[in-house]
């Protein structure tokens, strides 16, 4: 039986550096899923609102641009925050316009695309953030 430390610390070790990559990439998908509902929903109807409609084409061309960035080592980590920075003020976003509105632009009914973007934001949230605190608790952080 070992008793050093490092020994009894290698199956987490395993573990994290199994986690930290698999988080980034499926926070990568739900960010790709969160751009693909924003471009749809922009080219069927949101196209004619203003300031909603544009807002759509932004954050999809944020979320793209965190992915790119989640693929490269070097700016993993910043293009982590940003992607949990977007998806978090597009579901702030969709809260308020359930609200008092936003931008002029009041959301009624939860419809399929609605709780499609949910997923995806809150996915993306989520899943970026334990890949963040996964990567600063990994041993050899790179």
């Amino acid at each position: 039986m070992s008793t050093s430390i490092a020994a009894r610390l290698s199956p987490t070790r395993a573990a994290l550096q199994t986690a930290v990559p698999a988080a980034y990439a499926l926070g990568s998908l739900m960010l790709a899923g969160e751009a693909a509902v924003h471009i749809q929903q922009f080219a069927s109807s949101y196209y004619a609102i203003r300031w909603i409609g544009p807002l759509f084409i932004a954050n999809a061309a944020a979320c793209l641009v965190a992915i790119a960035g989640l693929a490269y080592h070097r700016t993993r980590a910043v293009a982590a925050l940003a992607g949990v920075a977007i998806s978090t003020v597009a579901l702030a976003s969709l809260v308020i316009s359930y609200g008092q509105g936003l931008f002029g632009w009041q959301e009624f009914g939860f419809r399929t695309p609605v709780a499609l973007a949910v997923i995806a934001e809150a996915g993306a949230a989520i899943l970026l953030s334990v890949a963040l605190t996964l990567q600063i608790a990994r041993p050899e952080s790179k």
